[in-house]
């Protein structure tokens, strides 16, 4: 923060006093001494605002994170050999290459919840992990509407008249990927129905998923959609 800022920062009878005391001194000590001193005294008194200036880079920071892929995000060695073939279309569509690594995130997150954590009402956090799998998905494979395409000229050249190879690539990677993805959530399945079979109860219900990838259709949901 810089000082004009710090001195707006407070009342004018507190600036006033502040710069009294600078004055009053300006004859008594060397202008290196004095300056010192002023920049120690700036600093005290705006000691709280420099303190909450610093942890909102560090939330920024920890923020900008999210949206980048990084160790905490590494489930498997095959999962993570997929992102980092995602992340070579990054430069393409950054907007939804980030926000398809944001729900990734929060996929794998909710999964290690499932995993470790002997929770009692798991269906919640097992349908935000599907929603979060839905939604990371359909934003990487968004990012193919923003490839260039294959131009008539090098068609002719190459006798290739078949879409832009590298849609088909994305699209084969995403669609390796949710597999991956689905499968963890079925053998989760697998584990809490067994589990409510042994033990049902009012806080949990029997999963219903399979590797058909089908869903029931309810028209009175919210939200009905399907992979992009």
């Amino acid at each position: 923060m810089k000082i004009p800022e710090m001195l707006l920062n407070h009342n004018m009878e507190t600036n006033i006093f502040i710069i009294f005391i600078g004055v009053s001194i300006l004859y008594l000590l060397d202008s290196k001494i004095l300056l010192s001193l002023i920049l120690i005294i700036l600093v005290l008194v705006n000691y709280n605002s420099l303190l909450t200036s610093g942890n909102n880079i560090q939330s920024n920071k920890k923020k900008i994170k999210k949206d980048e892929i990084d160790d905490n995000m590494y489930y498997n060695s095959d999962i993570n050999e997929l992102l980092v073939k995602i992340k070579n279309f990054k430069k393409y569509n950054k907007v939804s290459y980030k926000q398809g690594v944001k729900y990734l995130r929060k996929f794998i997150k909710t999964i290690n919840i499932l995993e470790h954590n002997n929770i009692m009402n798991y269906n919640q956090y097992f349908e935000n992990a599907h929603i979060y799998l839905k939604e990371s998905i359909n934003s990487f494979q968004s990012i193919t509407i923003s490839l260039p395409e294959r131009g008539y000229i090098k068609a002719i050249k190459y006798g290739d008249f078949k879409p832009t190879k590298k849609m088909n690539e994305l699209g084969n990677i995403c669609k390796k990927l949710y597999n991956e993805c689905f499968y963890i959530l079925h053998n989760l399945s697998i584990k809490f129905n067994k589990q409510w079979s042994e033990n049902p109860n009012i806080y949990t219900k029997e999963i219903d998923i399979n590797t058909d990838n089908t869903e029931n259709y309810n028209k009175y949901m919210d939200m009905n959609w399907s992979l992009y």
